[in-house]
């Protein structure tokens, strides 16, 4: 089962998005063109069989980042191989009801972005990306909300630290907000590992053949 996910994005990536998903069709068309494919003058029950073979070996070629040929595929690819590097590929337990309410956590930084691409993720891998932020922003997000409570208002710094950063209740806020990951940096990671995946791929020679009514 997979449930969808809304991806905030800057400006362009929808259309970078589709150039790279429209090239690993291309791909896939070119990969389906091989001789081991093909299905002319052969049996109905051996075209039959290749056809299974092929859709088989499109999941295999998915699954290893090999073939990333729809968004819904590319952006689960890119948020496995993030989660992975995180070490947070695991089952974190059942999600807190705080987590799952509406708004923005303490210490987002999702604002900011003027597109948005809606994908279909795994719905297991949606609930590792949810409880691993969580669970690792949990302690961050209450200390956000006392600061909060103990700054009310606009905080506007008074002093800076010699690298340009402020130092006071605002420097405190930022410290802490910068332990915070929120799903939508996650999502965003993946998306953009996806796409570092997809453009890194070597092009294929073109092939001719003379049926191609497996797609």
């Amino acid at each position: 089962m997979s449930r969808p996910v809304k991806v905030n994005v800057r400006e362009g990536f929808k259309k970078v998005l589709g150039d790279a998903v429209d090239a690993q069709q291309r791909r896939r068309a070119v990969l389906r063109s091989a001789d081991r494919w093909q299905t002319y003058g052969v049996t109905r029950e051996r075209a039959a069989g290749l056809r299974a073979l092929w859709r088989s070996e499109v999941e295999r070629l998915r699954a290893a980042g090999e073939l990333l040929d729809t968004r819904d595929v590319l952006v689960e690819y890119g948020v496995r191989a993030e989660m992975a590097a995180r070490g947070w590929l695991r089952d974190w337990g059942p999600l807190s009801p705080e987590a799952r309410e509406p708004g923005r956590w303490p210490g987002s930084r999702d604002g900011g972005y003027s597109e948005s691409i809606t994908v279909r993720i795994d719905d297991t891998l949606a609930d590792q990306v949810a409880g691993a932020c969580w669970h690792t922003s949990r302690d961050a997000i209450k200390a956000l909300r006392n600061w909060r409570t103990l700054n009310p208002g606009i905080i506007t710094p008074r002093t800076w630290n010699d690298d340009g950063s402020p130092k006071g209740p605002l420097g405190d806020y930022l410290r802490l907000a910068r332990r915070v990951t929120t799903p939508g940096t996650i999502w965003r990671a993946g998306l953009h590992h996806g796409l570092t995946t997809a453009h890194a791929m070597p092009p294929l020679p073109a092939t001719h053949h003379r049926d191609t009514t497996t797609s």
